[in-house]
């Protein structure tokens, strides 16, 4: 193990067109070659947090035998040019790592590491291919910077994205604008106001306009909002789309509580299907049961309320082992003692205990729960049931929804700014703009794992708007804990590319994507199944109207009456993924 670390500060690494981004470098003082794990960042290498307690810190690895290079990408803190989210990460990942494997302290094999918005560079280096690159540890972080991260099957992810900006954006913008310190403090204490009330703010109309987030404090804010569909501002950076680009093992990992859950579910398919056939078995994923900020916020067991216990610890006592020994078997040619032995390690809850399987989603049989009612589910007061029996004649459920009294966001996947992992949904479940369909108590245990589905047959009198879902499991002590939702914006239900608008009145199919989960309802519990129409402010509000939501004003909010269908010829269902227990 080494004992003198020499760590180099604000090296000024220069990429293709000049630009010149600073760099911090740790490595061991002994004059040798060492391989060299690179991560690069849109915070400050000043932050304790960001750079030694997110994966593992360069102390540590350096000890080992690593040269780090931890890097503040383009436009933001020490660097030079000018940061525009998810552009030109691709082409400075590329030369950061032939940088790195350049230089005198190297031997010339270099991974890419990071987690969550640290992430981008090592995901986006992946499928840049440069060629020293040899292996990849990417934890909780974007892959498809649209869907999972800024949009969601069409809908803003409000919370997070407004929560991020004022939280660890716009400051660093608004200091770089070299404006007079008076004006400057006036910009950054409207940010600190705004962070202090996440419903106000979120509440604000038209969304695009929000005022701490105008005058240069987050261009990148109107530029999403002005990019609500899959074009080509968002195609150039997505990375799912270049999978076939990856010719290196790539070990990543997310949590069944965390929105990134979707881009590392599309990856881990991309990469089986087209990466280099030569490491299309080498790749690994791992999914666990926490919410996002648990590796970070010191609750490295829990989601939400509830705490999963000591075998789903996370934090860089897990993360700094998995990606170091990663490195150690791909960099430096160390048996692989990295789990999962097959290609996909991941949580089952419910039952509590970790599972392997070759590749995800595990064999399984779709199963299909019929929604059924009398024409009164509202709440879970109503008469709302789910079995497998298919719907005969029965009458439709309706409610209104209205954009100005939505539902609250209670748990669920996000990151930032709003209430995640598990939630009790009882409050939010008294609501008359929720329906609530429930099974009878289980006999015995029934397992799910892989993707979850509601095939709705639904009318609204709008032109626009959204319906979500949501899969609950109903404890015995009455406890409702949520376990997967989604979200599907009507002018999206056919392409995340182009909007096609209802026509009111029409009853039309619509397929709620409410991603993968593994859990099982044990005996004597109930699986709940939720229809709405907001989940706020987790995803911005639909104004049932044609104006694109963010673009809207309280001018363009209405009313709209939303009526769910379920017979035989509207067979309106919840699709599980039923697995042998």
């Amino acid at each position: 193990m080494t004992t003198n670390i020499l760590i180099e500060r604000d090296v000024m690494v220069e990429m293709r067109d000049g630009v010149r981004v600073a760099t911090d470098v740790y490595r061991p003082d002994d004059g040798k070659r060492h391989p060299v794990l690179v991560n690069g960042h849109v915070y400050n290498n000043d932050q304790f947090l960001v750079v030694h307690e997110l994966i593992f810190s360069p102390l540590i690895a350096a000890q080992r035998g690593y040269a780090v290079v931890v890097q503040e990408v383009r436009g933001r803190a020490g660097s030079e040019g000018t940061w525009r989210p998810y552009t030109q990460i691709r082409e400075d990942a590329y030369d950061t790592v032939e940088w790195a494997a350049a230089q005198p302290w190297s031997n010339g094999d270099v991974g890419l590491y990071g987690a969550c918005a640290l992430g981008t560079m090592a995901v986006q280096g992946a499928v840049a291919a440069p060629p020293h690159l040899k292996a990849v540890f990417a934890y909780e972080t974007a892959i498809d910077y649209l869907s999972g991260w800024t949009y969601s099957n069409g809908a803003l992810e409000l919370g997070f994205q407004m929560s991020w900006i004022w939280t660890a954006l716009a400051t660093d913008t608004i200091r770089r604008m070299g404006l007079a310190p008076a004006a400057e403090q006036e910009m950054l204490n409207k940010l600190a106001t705004a962070s202090r009330d996440m419903n106000g703010s979120a509440s604000f109309l038209p969304l695009i306009d929000f005022p701490p987030f105008q005058n240069g404090a987050a261009p990148y804010w109107r530029e999403w909002l002005s990019h609500p569909s899959y074009d080509e501002f968002w195609q150039e950076a997505d990375a799912v789309a270049r999978a076939g680009n990856v010719n290196v093992p790539v070990l990543h990992m997310t949590s069944w509580y965390d929105t990134c859950l979707r881009g590392h579910l599309d990856m881990a398919k991309a990469l089986a299907e087209r990466s280099d056939p030569s490491v299309r078995d080498k790749h690994r994923l791992i999914l666990g049961p926490w919410d996002h900020s648990a590796y970070y916020n010191k609750r490295p067991t829990c989601a939400g309320q509830r705490d999963f216990g000591a075998d789903v610890f996370t934090g860089p006592e897990l993360l700094g082992g998995l990606a170091l020994g990663w490195f150690d078997h791909w960099l430096r040619g160390q048996p692989l003692k990295v789990l999962p032995e097959n290609g996909v390690r991941y949580y089952q809850m419910g039952e509590n205990v970790w599972k392997e399987a070759p590749s995800w989603p595990p064999a399984h049989t779709p199963v299909r729960y019929y929604l059924h009612s009398a024409g009164h589910a509202n709440s879970r007061m109503g008469d709302g049931t789910l079995d497998t029996r298919p719907a005969d004649a029965e009458p439709r459920d309706s409610y209104v929804y209205d954009p100005l009294d939505p539902v609250p966001t209670c748990g669920g996947r996000s990151m930032v700014g709003v209430p995640t992992g598990v939630e009790d949904q009882a409050e939010v479940e008294k609501r008359q703009d929720v329906l609530v369909y429930t099974t009878p108590r289980l006999a015995e245990a029934l397992a799910i794992a892989g993707p979850i589905t509601v095939t709705l047959h639904a009318s609204s009198s709008a032109e626009d708007t959204d319906f979500t879902a949501k899969l609950v499991d109903v404890e015995p002590s009455g406890y409702c804990a949520n376990i997967a939702e989604g979200i599907v914006r009507a002018r999206y239900r056919n392409s995340r590319e182009h909007a096609e608008f209802l026509e009111p009145g029409k009853i039309t199919e619509f397929t709620i994507d409410l991603w993968d989960v593994a859990h099982t309802f044990q005996a004597n519990h109930c699986i709940r199944l939720e229809i709405s129409s907001s989940n706020f402010p987790r995803f911005d509000r639909n104004l049932n109207s044609k104006v694109t939501p963010a673009l809207g004003s309280a001018a363009d909010a209405q009313k709209a009456v939303q009526q769910i269908f379920h017979d035989t010829r509207y067979p309106s269902c919840l699709t599980l993924p039923v697995v042998k227990a």
